[in-house]
C-alpha cells in the first residue's frame, strides 16, 4: 500500500509517540509497503542525518509554552497538490493540530480513507494544570476530530473502553510492540542489574 503518516511530532523530536511513529513507520516500511511521513520542520535538524524513512517537511512554528516543539501550519492546498500527483491509498493522521486537521480535510476531499490513532489524554491536562474548565473543550474537540475518521487505532483496551463511554466511534487496538532485537535475553547484565539494584535501595540511617 501508498501509506501518507501525517504527524506533528517525529524523530528528531525525543517524545514516546515520536519513537512510536517512527517504530511503526519503519515496520510499515519492513513489510514492502510505500511509505511517506509528512510533518513540520524541527529546530535541531540540519539535513546532515538521513532520514530512517522518506518525509515530506511543511512550515511550522514552535508550540507556545514548549518552544523545542512544533506544530505544522494549516496547509490543505500544499497537501491537495502533493496528493493529487502521488495519491496515497489511505492516509493516517496521528495528532490532533492544524497540519492533522488540514490532512483530514484534503483526505475528504480527494475520497481517500483516514484512519487516525489517539496518543495523548490532552482532554486531562486541563485538571492537572489547573484548568479544569477547559477540559470539557478538549474532549469536544478530540472526539469531533477522531469521529471525523473511518476508524481511529487505540493502545490499550482499557482505552478503547474510556474513549467509547465519551462518545467516540469506530475504534480499533494497535497495541504496542517490543523490538526483540534491542531488548533481548543475550544483552543481560548481572553486572548492571546489581547496579540497578544497588542505586534503588533506601539508604539506611545510621
Amino acid at each position: 500500500m501508498r501509506i501518507a503518516l501525517v504527524t506533528e511530532t517525529f524523530p528528531p523530536e525525543v517524545n514516546g509517540v515520536g519513537r512510536t511513529l517512527l517504530r511503526l513507520s519503519i515496520g510499515l516500511r519492513d513489510k514492502g509497503h510505500e511509505l511517506e511521513v509528512v510533518r513540520p520542520t524541527h529546530l535541531e535538524e540540519d539535513g546532515s542525518t538521513p532520514a530512517p524513512v522518506p518525509q515530506w517537511v511543511v512550515p511550522g512554528a514552535p508550540l507556545p509554552g514548549y518552544p523545542r516543539l512544533r506544530f505544522g501550519f494549516y496547509c490543505r492546498r500544499r497537501l491537495l497538490k502533493r496528493w493529487r500527483q502521488r495519491t496515497p491509498d489511505v492516509i493516517h493522521v496521528a495528532t490532533e493540530g492544524p497540519l492533522g486537521l488540514a490532512a483530514q480535510s484534503a483526505a475528504r476531499k480527494l475520497r481517500i480513507p483516514v484512519a487516525s490513532s489517539f496518543h495523548t489524554n490532552f482532554h486531562a491536562y486541563g485538571e492537572f494544570y489547573g484548568y479544569g474548565l477547559l477540559t470539557g473543550v478538549a474532549l469536544s474537540y478530540l472526539r469531533l476530530f477522531h469521529n471525523r475518521a473511518d476508524c481511529t487505532l487505540v493502545p490499550s483496551r482499557e482505552t478503547v473502553d474510556k474513549l467509547h463511554r465519551y462518545g467516540f466511534r469506530r475504534l480499533g487496538l494497535l497495541t504496542r510492540g517490543v523490538d526483540t532485537a534491542l531488548f533481548d535475553p543475550g544483552r543481560r547484565s548481572t553486572a548492571l542489574r546489581l547496579s540497578l539494584i544497588h542505586i534503588s535501595e533506601p539508604t539506611r540511617p545510621t
